[in-house]
């Protein structure tokens, strides 16, 4: 037994997820700080507004993206001549979306704050909008490095820009009174920081290689699902809904513990990326198998950890958020919940995606637990406005991790 759990604690596969671990974890200490002192800046309603800016963006972005971050994990080989052109095409195409997503965004920001009903979204939205490039250009370095297994480094561009955010925060928190819009600006303009650093770690040598337009039509039939998926993902609807039918200060009460649990995101999508170069490189079932029996051991301890939280709430919430968020409590245990599913689907999208190649059935797959998560918000937020859209996570996330584990080992059967 003693053996067994050795031989798993070192596996270069549990060694890298030691190191992203262990980088999302100052991850979200810096980044959940901010996410901390800002809903205390603000207060429930300042916050909410602040909220729905943020996972817009957010949503816009991982469209724009275009699952260009996943392609590059997908066919990025060391050794294959097309690895340069890839990474040329992939750093062209985010140019081109970033400039193309933030002319759009001028005229979208005021129809998408009248359909809100809150006209101060507004220049909020612009100065959102007008950081998406940064968003964009951080995703690539960090791609490419977690492509190359250099996991430290990918997990250093994303922890910088986090810790330079909070930094100016505590400043300038210290010496003027920190409003909406500073607040807005910043969290967008660090992402300067988290580019220099990248640009620091990767060689632009690939801009010198020729005919990389020739991967147009394999690298984008690939992403394009993939981009549809974190699209449909990516709305929030939950946020949408409660700020139409509860208001800003129930949608503040909602958002920030949700906030605060949306760093297993970052720790789901990292893991994830420390699966891909393994699961790219199998040839065989047995190899995959054997591949996931030694990496459901790693889910299986995190998700005991998400548990934990669970029943922790309430000192959680009173710590990092203060008596005003009393009532995010019950949201912060619900939506905890969720997240074991979620994080289980870890392994099974990785097969689908860079063991199978199947992108399309990932995209179809989203497409139905959204479909059910819609419904549900749509009929339960109504009623139970911010517990509502919890529960409606929930069952989402029950709906999610079944037909992903359902497809992924009828296609370990089949093939």
């Amino acid at each position: 037994m003693f053996l067994k759990i050795k031989n798993l604690l070192f596996t270069q596969t549990a060694k890298d997820s030691a190191i992203v671990l262990s980088a999302t974890l100052i991850n979200v200490v810096a980044g959940g700080l901010f996410f901390i002192f800002v809903p205390r800046i603000l207060g429930p309603a300042d916050y909410g507004l602040f909220s729905v800016v943020i996972l817009t963006t957010f949503a816009l972005a991982a469209f724009a993206n275009f699952g260009i971050d996943t392609g590059i994990l997908r066919f990025f080989k060391a050794a294959d001549s097309r690895t340069n052109q890839i990474l040329k095409l992939a750093l062209e195409a985010y140019l081109v979306i970033g400039i193309a997503i933030f002319i759009a965004g001028i005229f979208l920001s005021s129809l998408l704050a009248n359909f809100l009903g809150q006209e101060v979204l507004e220049p909020l939205f612009r100065i959102a909008f007008s950081g998406l490039i940064l968003i964009l250009l951080t995703d690539f370095f960090v791609a490419t490095l977690q492509a190359r297994k250099q996991f430290l480094k990918a997990s250093i561009v994303h922890v910088s820009s986090n810790i330079v955010r909070l930094s100016i925060l505590f400043v300038a928190a210290y010496f003027f009174t920190v409003n909406l819009h500073f607040l807005t600006i910043l969290f967008f303009a660090v992402y300067i920081i988290s580019i220099i650093i990248g640009k620091g770690f990767v060689s632009f040598d690939f801009l010198s290689a020729k005919n990389h337009r020739l991967q147009i039509k394999s690298f984008f039939g690939f992403n394009f699902w993939i981009a549809a998926s974190l699209a449909i993902s990516s709305i929030p609807i939950d946020n949408y809904l409660l700020l139409m039918f509860a208001g800003a200060t129930v949608t503040g009460i909602y958002a920030a513990p949700y906030k605060i649990l949306t760093s297993l995101d970052q720790f789901a999508g990292n893991f994830s990326r420390v699966l891909a170069p393994r699961f790219v490189s199998f040839n065989t079932n047995s190899q995959a198998k054997e591949f996931v029996k030694k990496t459901i051991p790693i889910v299986l301890f995190i998700c005991f950890g998400i548990l934990m939280t669970v029943f922790a709430a309430n000192p959680i919430i009173n710590l990092l958020l203060g008596a005003q968020y009393t009532d995010s409590v019950l949201i912060f245990q619900i939506i905890a919940i969720s997240y074991i599913f979620y994080f289980g689907n870890t392994i099974p999208v990785s097969l689908i995606i860079y063991y199978f190649g199947q992108s399309r059935t990932v995209f179809l797959i989203t497409l139905m637990v959204k479909t059910v998560w819609a419904i549900f918000s749509f009929i339960l937020i109504p009623i139970y406005q911010a517990t509502g859209a919890a529960l409606a996570h929930v069952i989402a996330a029950v709906v999610s991790l079944s037909l992903f584990t359902a497809y992924a080992v009828w296609r370990l059967q089949k093939k």
